[in-house]
């Protein structure tokens, strides 16, 4: 219950992000730490000594990669790999959190991000709305690739770069 209610209050009030320089390091790390990934899953992460600090709000930055990882974990209910990654390109920070789960189905791409919309029984389809809004608060946006049966990589390119 608590979490629906979170849920609509982030996606009803305008999201403000608090300009802030985020170790991505510290920031991976806390939510791997707190997501409760199980065992059966094995978690890389590569983070690029050039992509370690970004100007962004860290709580959103937690929140948005908290919900991928949450995401990546219901994905592989068997188990497999998650691997989160940062890196820079011109003038951008990228971010991936990338599964070896089920895949998206062709028919679920178009309709990711809209609220409400959903393909687990317990879920309410607000997680992705709210990323991508939360993306989009930190002057950046949300995108995926995904196969059917291989996986699911989500990238955050976010705008504002710290050297």
């Amino acid at each position: 219950m608590k979490k629906i209610v979170q849920d609509l209050q982030d996606f009803a009030r305008p999201i403000k992000a608090v300009a802030g320089e985020a170790d991505l390091k510290d920031v991976i790390d806390d939510v791997v730490k707190k997501s409760g990934v199980p065992k059966t899953i094995i978690v890389s992460t590569r983070i690029e000594e050039d992509a370690k600090k970004v100007m962004a709000d860290p709580d959103l930055l937690k929140r948005i990669i908290g919900n991928l990882v949450i995401n990546a974990v219901q994905a592989m209910p068997e188990g497999g790999k998650l691997n989160i990654c940062s890196y820079q390109k011109p003038g951008d920070m990228i971010i991936t959190v990338q599964d070896t789960g089920q895949g998206i189905p062709e028919a679920v791409k178009p309709k990711l991000f809209t609220p409400l919309f959903t393909t687990k029984s317990k879920g309410q389809g607000f997680g992705l709305a709210i990323v991508k809004r939360m993306a989009e608060a930190l002057n950046g946006t949300v995108t995926f690739e995904s196969e059917e049966g291989k996986g699911t990589k989500f990238i955050i390119r976010l705008h504002r770069v710290i050297s």
